[in-house]
């Protein structure tokens, strides 16, 4: 017979598939409120650091910053399965683009709001479509999960 090899799974019970719902649902309310009601200031930096470093080094410490997000993306996308990978995928968009639209002209920060509104949405379908299924279905043991580790 023929042995697989079991991954640990990112959402393998229905305690982490609830809190993945509620932090995605959360996500959906925070996108869709900033997709139909513009804030007139924000920060142009992920951390606001400018009052007290340099700008070379508050410069340093968003790129940083930056570059382990899409590291931690990357990461969690390879470890997902199935309607995980839909989950982590839909929030990818929001994690890296959101950065970027403090930097671009209006109209393009706006069609960056709009592509994160429909990715956190299709997110959201996943999780709930998760939670309903059942997580621990497939081939992983319902015990082992990664955020079951972080939680």
């Amino acid at each position: 017979m023929e042995q697989r090899e079991h991954k640990p799974r990112l959402i393998s019970n229905r305690r982490t598939a609830i809190i993945a719902l509620v932090l995605t649902g959360f996500l959906v309310a925070v996108t869709f409120r900033a997709v139909f009601s513009h804030s007139p200031h924000h920060s142009y930096w992920l951390f606001p650091l400018d009052f007290m470093l340099p700008t070379w080094a508050g410069v340093a410490v968003d790129v940083a910053f930056y570059a382990y997000l899409l590291w931690l993306c990357v990461v969690f996308f390879r470890i997902a399965q199935g309607k995980e990978r839909v989950l982590v995928a839909g929030w990818c968009p929001g994690i890296l683009l959101g950065p970027i639209e403090h930097v671009v002209s209006i109209s393009t920060a706006a069609a960056i709001q709009y592509v994160q509104a429909v990715s956190i949405a299709v997110a959201f379908v996943a999780a709930v479509l998760i939670l309903l299924e059942g997580p621990a279905r497939g081939n992983a043991p319902s015990d082992r999960s990664v955020l079951g580790y972080l939680l």
